[in-house]
């Protein structure tokens, strides 16, 4: 018996059982239509209250044009083979919101060569399994603009579908439920665990998964911030994660006024530290709900690792 297979096949079932009830609670015990429900609502209540003023073709240009940032982490426990390795992180693409999205996606990753490309979900803007196929043309023009050495790994969101998986893959994706891979350097690893959405769709596999990983350095790829206390208790090195767009409308000075967070919410943008833990936030490549932002910025981003004791020397 193929145990892998077997455990994937059980997984997606359990996933697309979640995904058609409407009804299901989420990881903090909250109705998920109702979450969903008062977002769209004032949404679009936002959208149609500025839409007739100078603001909303800034908010427009805002959202469609992601920039790269680039982010220095420095580990005392980073294996010294890996000494400036790069990772190219993207997250909250929501490739059919903003069509042409996918062409500045495409402009701003060309000339970049990274070693690892991860994504943290959020592929599509429909949620609860209501369609995929659409992203898919989009998402082949992302994979063939990125430049990588050791591959590309991603984790699904909360609206995305567990039907995502397999053309992912064929696309040269290798997308990660609740499992481990390691990236070698002759006999040096750093180990990149990536989770099931923990937002809309939490199991507790999703913490047995980090609980099995092997010491060493190591990375959990996750949608949401939600699980930066598990991870840390299970000895990872780096949280890499999206979800909450930076907050995506702000008031001046990036003050948010939506994270859809209801566990880590301090954690919402950029760089962070939970005790022996770094993490970092993306603000996300798209948008989600109305195609604008504010006082926020679409963000690809490039991290570098360093070795501490190579930095001394």
């Amino acid at each position: 018996m193929d145990t892998k297979k077997e455990t994937r096949r059980a997984w997606a079932k359990n996933r697309a059982d979640m995904e058609s009830n409407p009804r299901r609670k989420t990881l903090t015990n909250k109705r998920f239509w109702k979450k969903l429900s008062w977002f769209g609502l004032l949404s679009k209540v936002f959208e149609l209250g500025i839409r007739l003023s100078p603001f909303y073709q800034r908010g427009k240009l805002n959202a469609s044009n992601p920039v790269v940032n680039r982010v220095d982490f420095m580990f005392d426990s980073l294996p010294p083979a890996f000494e400036g390795y790069t990772i190219l992180h993207m997250t909250d693409l929501h490739l059919d919101l903003i069509p042409q999205i996918v062409h500045k996606i495409c402009e701003q990753i060309e000339f970049i060569k990274a070693d690892l490309c991860v994504m943290t979900g959020d592929y599509s803007s429909l949620t609860g399994g209501n369609g995929y196929q659409h992203i898919l043309v989009p998402m082949k023009q992302v994979v063939s603009a990125v430049h990588q050495r050791d591959g590309m790994v991603a984790t699904l969101g909360n609206h995305d579908s567990y039907k995502m998986v397999s053309p992912f893959e064929e696309m040269g994706i290798k997308v990660l439920i609740n499992e481990t891979i390691d990236i070698l350097r002759g006999n040096s690893k750093i180990s990149i665990t990536g989770l099931d959405d923990p937002h809309y769709y939490y199991t507790p596999e999703a913490v047995k998964a980090l609980a099995a990983s092997d010491h060493g350095f190591k990375i959990a790829l996750v949608h949401t911030p939600a699980l930066y206390d598990e991870a840390q208790n299970n000895g990872y090195d780096l949280y890499l994660t999206g979800h909450t767009h930076g907050g995506q409308i702000c008031l001046p000075g990036g003050i948010p006024l939506i994270v859809h967070l209801d566990r880590g919410r301090k954690y919402y943008r950029g760089k962070w530290k939970y005790q022996g833990m770094t993490g970092y936030t993306g603000q996300g490549v798209g948008a989600v709900g109305i195609p604008l932002r504010y006082n926020t910025q679409s963000e690809i981003t490039l991290f570098t690792l360093h070795a501490r004791e190579a930095a001394i020397r």
